[in-house]
């Protein structure tokens, strides 16, 4: 908090997140810090806001992007774009949530890491209402394949049993059944 003294009478400022992006995204701006406050609980690492951007992604295709080594925490982005269908907006940010939390307990944020799949374990059934299993590398098995002289050798091959690592790095949104009612449009302003 800032004190400045203007005549007489002294002004108090706080920083407000979500106050900045109603003024920046009216109610877009609302929408992605109430969705961020209604998720908090899953996430006790997280503060109770952090600075969440609405534009542009990087490389115009990410739905959503944290960036964690800025020097005052994490800080997300989501794409302008997915504010066509709210609900798209939670999983958005859940997902976002998610790479924040692990950085601030020190864990490692990459999607193909032990610590990623170990939470959208743990987390799936508050955020999709069911129980996933995943583990780290299973869904690639090693098989010995004869060669032409006799020898063999081990090679990985997809394991159609194991959930997909693309869609363990695209949850929640790709744990979603085909025909996700995903709900209705946010009016976004963009620039």
């Amino acid at each position: 908090m800032t004190n400045t003294v203007v005549g007489q009478a002294v002004a108090s400022t706080t920083t407000d997140y979500r106050c900045a992006a109603i003024a920046l995204w009216a109610s877009a701006g609302a929408y992605v810090h109430d969705a961020y406050t209604r998720l908090l609980p899953l996430f006790p690492e997280l503060p109770p806001q952090l600075p969440i951007v609405i534009g542009i992604t990087a490389y115009g295709h990410c739905s959503g992007l944290t960036r964690c080594d800025w020097r005052h925490g994490p800080r997300i982005t989501i794409a302008s774009n997915e504010f066509r269908q709210c609900r798209k907006v939670d999983d958005v940010m859940a997902h976002e949530m998610l790479h924040a939390a692990l950085a601030l307990a020190g864990k490692d944020t990459a999607h193909n890491s032990d610590d990623w799949y170990s939470a959208i374990t743990r987390l799936s059934p508050a955020v999709l209402h069911r129980t996933i299993e995943v583990r780290r590398g299973a869904d690639r098995k090693s098989v010995r394949v004869k060669r032409d002289d006799g020898s063999s050798v081990v090679r990985k091959v997809a394991n159609p049993d194991a959930v997909p690592h693309r869609l363990v790095a695209g949850w929640p949104m790709s744990f979603r059944p085909h025909g996700y009612d995903y709900g209705p449009s946010i009016d976004c302003p963009t620039y």
